[in-house]
This record gives structure tokens, sequence and C-alpha cells, in this order.
């Protein structure tokens, strides 16, 4: 049978498929023949309903939604000092946390943890300690009892760090017995709503290497879903000394590329830019016990820059000399004798003016004979 085409086609009625027919059963309407089915209404796409003004919330928005609202009862449960349960990421073990004021003293901060502790003072706390120390702890952190009586911080080590500087020496927390396989996750889960610097993150990333969960940072950025150029800034901060993010207000305000610099300036002349970071970390801790503002961090890049720009100064603390002009030679040449005020680098410069070659090299023949040299 030939195949019709679709000019032959126009003009035939459109059959009621089943679906028209359900539909018509839903609505109480009748099956009349071969009466033509309505056409269905085309429902407008999200990019024209949103350029008539109407809010388009996407699935990703919507999810985003739902973690706030879980967040926020929880903050809650936190503020009326009530028990706490929560799904544990890993093992899907539900804990009951229960509130309670620890000593800070018997708070450890484990390196599952992933915040260095060691880069939470005065100017990187600025953000919650002055209402610390101004209201007291108004939110718990999470801990983990541990067997020899002591806890772990699976989150708010920055308050903590906080009421250590404030003074105080209790703790507020939300206590419960998580597992050892959920603790590490728990903390990460936690750090989300306080980023952890580039920096941290790149110690967290080259310690899964150490312990094997990768063999390389190549074989991590497939498994993580990095990008090669991210895998090998990452890699440039983990190799950075914790100098380094020490320099700055807080560690967060480290760029992503700071690693790569460093590397970059340390082969230029690592001494000096060694040197300039630790004149950098005395000024800081000066700013501190003066409460003065502390450099942003396009400044502290500039000075390590500018500090490996500079040639390092031989003879360091050599006086410059005064010019010594002598006459040298048969014919009385003048010399200028004198030392550099950067280098202390000896110099004698020869007034050639009306002299032969032969004249000029007799000169400087009796300069380094006078040198010990020849």
């Amino acid at each position: 049978m030939a195949r019709k085409s679709r000019k032959s086609l126009e003009g035939l009625p459109t059959l009621t498929s089943s679906s028209d027919v359900q539909k018509r059963l839903d609505t109480g309407a009748s099956d009349q023949g071969n009466e033509i089915a309505a056409k269905p209404i085309r429902k407008p796409s999200p990019a024209f309903r949103a350029s008539e003004g109407e809010k388009i919330v996407s699935s990703w928005d919507r999810l985003n939604a739902e973690l706030e609202e879980e967040r926020a009862a929880r903050l809650e449960a936190e503020a009326k000092a009530g028990l706490v349960t929560i799904k544990m990421p890993v093992t899907g073990q539900l804990v009951e946390f229960r509130q309670e004021e620890i000593d800070v003293d018997l708070i450890d901060v484990p390196a599952a943890n992933g915040r260095f502790q060691g880069l939470l003072d005065e100017l990187s706390l600025s953000d919650i300690l002055p209402s610390i120390r101004r209201e007291g702890q108004q939110r718990p952190g999470y801990l983990a009892p541990k067997a020899d009586g002591r806890f772990d911080s699976l989150d708010g080590s920055r308050r903590l760090a906080a009421c250590k500087i404030a003074g105080y020496e209790k703790y507020i927390a939300l206590v419960g017995d998580v597992p050892e396989a959920d603790r590490e996750k728990f903390s990460q889960n936690e750090n989300k709503n306080s980023a952890l610097s580039y920096w941290e993150q790149a110690r967290i990333y080259g310690g899964m290497i150490e312990r094997g969960d990768y063999k390389t940072w190549n074989s991590l950025g497939s498994a993580l879903d990095l990008s090669p150029v991210d895998v090998a800034r990452y890699k440039a901060l983990y190799e950075l000394p914790e100098l380094f993010p020490a320099l700055f207000v807080t560690p967060t305000d480290m760029q992503k590329t700071f690693g790569e610099v460093v590397a970059a300036l340390r082969k230029k002349d690592e001494k000096a830019l060694f040197a300039a970071a630790e004149d950098l970390k005395s000024q800081r801790a000066e700013a501190i016990e003066k409460g003065e503002h502390w450099k942003d961090a396009a400044d502290i890049l500039k000075i390590l820059k500018s500090a490996v720009r500079t040639r390092a100064v031989e003879n360091v603390g050599a006086k410059a000399r005064k010019p010594k002009f002598y006459t040298v030679g048969s014919s009385g040449v003048p010399v200028k004798h004198s030392k550099s005020k950067t280098t202390g680098a000896i110099k004698f410069e020869i007034d050639a003016k009306g002299l032969s070659p032969e004249a000029v090299s007799e000169v400087e023949l009796l300069i380094l004979k006078a040198l010990g040299q020849v």
C-alpha cells in the first residue's frame, strides 16, 4: 500500500484518542461519534512565564529551601535547649543530642574538623568575638564524648576558640554519642555553614592522599569531580606552609591561586620571600595588640612580590664609602674609588677622556695589581 503524503491527509477529521475519551469521562462529557477532540492547552514555557514577571522556582532552589527549613528547625530546637535528634550522614543512625555546659579545657578539636586552630585569633574571629564578649555564647556547638572523659568538637570550633579568648570557662554544646564513622562527614556538613578556606580544604585533600584514600592528586580530582586546573591549585596550596595563611585577616581571604603565586616567588628568591612573610606576621601581631586595622589580601600579595623583585643585599650592614679620587700611572690618570650603598660592591671608575686604549689598559692593570688580582 502506497504511503500517503502529509498533503493527502489534510481535511480528514482528527480521530479521538484514548486519552481524549478518558478526559471526557473524567469531566462527565459524553462521546459524540466522530466529534473532533478539543486541542490541549499548551502550558507556557518557564522562559515565557519568567518574561511575564512570574517567579520561577527551580528544583535546586526548592532543595536549598528545604535544607534551610531543616536548619531553621534545628536552630529553633537548639534555642529551646531541648533534645535534638539528627540522622547521621554515613551510618544513617539517629543520634540524640542533649545540651550541656562543658569545661573548655576538656574539649579537643580533631584534625577531621578541617579548621586549623592555630589560625583562630582575635583578628580572624573578629566577626563573632565582639558579640560573644558582649552577650556570651548564643549558639551551642556539637560535641561527641570520648572514653577518657574528654570530648571531640564536631562543629563550632570557631565559637569554642572565641569563648576561650573571651575568658569563658564553660562551653555550651549539644552532646551526642556520634559513631566514629560519622564524625568526619558530620563536621564537613556543619562546616558548610561557615566555609573552610581554600588552604584548609587543600589540607583535607592532601590528607586523603596521605592516608591512601586516593593514590594521586589526579585520581582525587577525578573522584571528586575537580577540574585539572583546580587540582593543580589545591596541590600548590597543600604545599604552602602555615605561615602564609596566617598573614591574612582570616584564611578565607586567601585566593585559590595564592599557592601557585607563592610557588613561583619561591623559585625566584625563597629566602627573601620567607623573610618578608615573617615580617608581615610580626606586623599583624602588633596590629592585633594595638587594635589597629590590618592589611587586605591585595596589599599582602603586593608586599611579598615586592620583596622578591628587590635583589638580596650582599654585605648587609656595610656602610657606603665616600668616593675617593686618585691619579694612577705615569700619565696621572684620574680614578674614582667608591662603594655601592645597596650592594656594598667596590667600584673603580677611570676617566678615560683623551686616553689611548693602551693607557687605559695600563691603569686597569695597576688597579688589579693593587687589589692583588694579578
